[in-house]
Order: C-alpha cells, then sequence, then structure tokens
C-alpha cells in the first residue's frame, strides 16, 4: 500500500474511532450509558480496586468537561446519580469522583463543612493552583478503596480553581478538613489512590477496626 494510502486509511479508522467512541457532553459511549441506566436519585456502582478492570480504570487520567456542557442533561443526570451515590446510607462519604463511577471525566462533590449546612458541591475541571506550607498527617478513607484507611500528609490550605455550576470560572482559598477533601477528590482525577501516599503503599493501609 503507497504511503498516501495508509495515512488515509489512519484518518478514517482514527475518526471512526472518534466518532464512535465518544457520545454527547464529551462523555464515552458506554459512559453515557452507565449514567443513562438509572434514575436521578439512583446511586451508580462503586468502581473499587477490589476489581482489577476497576482498578486500571481508576488509574486513568480523566478529560476534561466543556464549558457549554456542564447543564447538559447527561453531565447533570451524572452529578445527580454521584450525589446519590455519596449520600447513600449503607455506604456515605465526603466527597466523590467521577472515575468512581466508572466516568473518566473532570467532576468531583465535596462536602462543604465550611459553609452554612455543609452542603455537596460540584466543582468542574478543579485544579489545585497553590499548596500552602502548613502541613499535617491525618487519616483517610476511599469509597474506591473499601474496609482500610492510612495516614496522609496533606497541605492546610490551598488555592482550587474551577467552573462553577453555572460555567463560571472560580478560584478559590480553602482551609482546613475541606482543602484534605479537596485535594483526595483531585487525585482521582489523574489517576492517583490516596495510598500512593502512604509511606508502604496499600500494603501499610490498616484495616478500619484497628487502631
Amino acid at each position: 500500500m503507497k504511503r498516501g494510502k495508509r495515512i488515509k486509511v489512519w484518518l478514517f479508522l482514527y475518526t471512526v474511532l472518534f466518532v464512535f467512541g465518544c457520545s454527547e457532553d464529551g462523555l464515552k459511549r458506554d459512559e453515557a450509558r452507565l449514567v443513562k441506566s438509572g434514575k436521578a436519585t439512583e446511586k451508580m456502582r462503586l468502581f473499587t480496586i477490589d476489581d482489577s478492570s476497576d482498578s486500571l480504570f481508576l488509574r486513568q487520567p480523566t478529560r476534561k468537561i466543556e464549558k457549554e456542557s456542564i447543564n447538559s442533561k447527561l453531565i447533570t443526570l451524572l452529578r445527580k446519580r454521584m450525589l446519590a451515590t455519596v449520600t447513600d446510607v449503607d455506604n456515605e462519604g465526603v466527597g466523590i469522583a467521577a472515575p468512581q463511577v466508572g466516568v473518566g471525566v473532570k467532576l468531583i462533590l465535596v462536602q462543604r463543612f465550611d459553609k452554612e449546612g455543609e452542603p455537596i458541591e460540584p466543582y468542574f475541571n478543579p485544579e489545585i493552583k497553590m499548596y500552602g506550607d502548613s502541613v499535617n498527617a491525618g487519616f483517610e478513607g476511599c469509597l474506591s478503596v473499601p474496609r482500610y484507611r492510612g495516614s496522609v500528609s496533606r497541605s492546610q490550605n490551598i488555592e482550587v480553581s474551577y467552573l462553577d455550576s453555572m460555567g463560571k470560572k472560580q478560584r478559590e482559598e480553602i482551609n482546613g478538613f475541606v482543602a484534605v477533601i479537596f485535594q483526595h477528590e483531585i487525585d482521582h482525577l489523574s489517576g492517583v489512590m490516596y495510598f500512593d501516599h502512604v509511606f508502604g503503599g496499600y500494603d501499610a493501609l490498616l484495616p478500619y477496626n484497628e487502631e
């Protein structure tokens, strides 16, 4: 096959993969099906390291959500189902990232203990712009790492940039425990697990029933 024909074939294959590999609002077809498989009030299946394929997915980098997609039906449904998942009484958490429910986009939900009513709020394409000098160690757990916890050193004050639920760019200083939650959830968007920060890694984690 001549070089020019090979290039055309590869361009065709790339186009097919791109078109059929992606669906609306930047989600891949399988991700969109996953989101649409339940109502807004229904929790999603948590991806955990107990499953080898889940574990591989959790290690993948994520994609940005375009500003115009933030209030689309599909992304809104994803956000609501993530909320139902993290507030499930049988497996409650203080934060969750989209990869933890099998969707590889940059969306996290964080419980704002520093605000009245302690709401759980969505943050699109969040990035940490500054880490403060004050660092403390504290125990962390993760919905994707069931039954275990580990001591992690985190900055106690950070600056975060993100798009809010209206698609407006924000930059905010976050302190204390909420700063820790942001760091934990934003790590997920880069395929980083909290035990990557623990000396000894996963093997050094403690069961929840041990001090």
